[in-house]
């Protein structure tokens, strides 16, 4: 994973992180895709997924990027069940690496299309 798409991203304003947050960028459309932490509790993985199948936002749970790590790459100093990225900085880019490396824990595969062109 570039990490320094992420960075750019982050930079622009483009990365959301907290859970109520989160669901809120789901809510009024602004997410164009999520980040779930794979060691995140089993209530909030399937409240993010749902609503992220509701809202037809694409997300990601993969194995490698617990809590931590994605904290790590967002600079955050605390742990981070979730992340929205939104239309700014190198966003495709990073959703791109992200849907390469994705097995069966992905949601919205039918809008992948659909989110990277907006």
């Amino acid at each position: 994973m570039n990490i320094g798409n992420i960075g750019l991203c982050v930079a622009a304003g483009g990365v959301t992180t907290g859970f109520d947050l989160v669901l809120g960028e789901i809510r009024r459309g602004r997410a164009k895709f999520v980040l779930i932490a794979s060691d995140a509790s089993e209530r909030t993985k399937k409240q993010l997924t749902d609503k992220c199948t509701h809202y037809n936002v694409k997300y990601f749970i993969i194995n490698e990027y617990n809590s931590e790590a994605i904290a790590h790459m967002l600079g955050k100093r605390s742990l981070c069940a979730a992340a929205a990225f939104g239309g700014r900085g190198p966003w495709k880019n990073v959703f791109d690496e992200l849907g390469s490396m994705c097995g069966e824990n992905c949601g919205g595969a039918d809008q992948l299309a659909e989110n990277a062109d907006t």
